[in-house]
């Protein structure tokens, strides 16, 4: 499958940029330590109650992300890459009701460290999706802002204690 015709070419690619007062080690920890993911990874007022990554180049990854609602969002996925501490690739997929994948994203992510602070470079890209995805893959811009927000809070609390 492929990136539907009718999924809008501005939500097939999304990068973000963002810069941590923080070494890159810590930075690289945040993303590859499933005990650091569960508090960041989700949008601003969700959790990530579960959350299983097995951290080597084909290994699995298990999430389960809870709403507000207490609806769950189940995904998985795979690493690709790991690259330490410069760059991870995974690909993350959420399955539709007939077991089919809904829609497929992979993620790279570059960490470049600058004196006492680390750049990350966010690129997700979706592999393919059906033409019901457009809404999830609406959201994946404010999805991903609002993590990273929570990530960067998560360093600062880190990194200032």
């Amino acid at each position: 499958m492929s990136v539907a015709a009718t999924i809008p070419e501005a939500l097939t690619r999304l990068n973000i940029v963002r810069t941590f007062d923080a070494p890159r080690a810590l930075v690289w920890k945040m993303w590859t330590d499933p005990a650091h993911v569960a508090v960041w990874w989700a949008p601003e007022h969700f959790t990530t109650p579960v959350v299983k990554m097995d951290v080597r180049p084909g290994g699995a990854i298990h999430m389960v992300m809870r709403g507000p609602d207490g609806s769950d969002y189940p995904f998985d996925g795979r690493f690709i890459i790991l690259d330490e501490p410069e760059r991870l690739v995974m690909r993350t997929w959420v399955n539709a009701a007939d077991g089919d994948v809904w829609f497929e994203v992979e993620q790279t992510i570059r960490f470049d460290e600058e004196g006492d602070q680390t750049i990350m470079r966010f690129e997700a890209v979706v592999q393919q999706a059906k033409a019901d995805a457009v809404g999830p893959l609406s959201g994946m811009e404010a999805g991903w802002t609002g993590s990273l927000n929570k990530l960067e809070r998560h360093i600062r609390t880190l990194w200032e204690a």
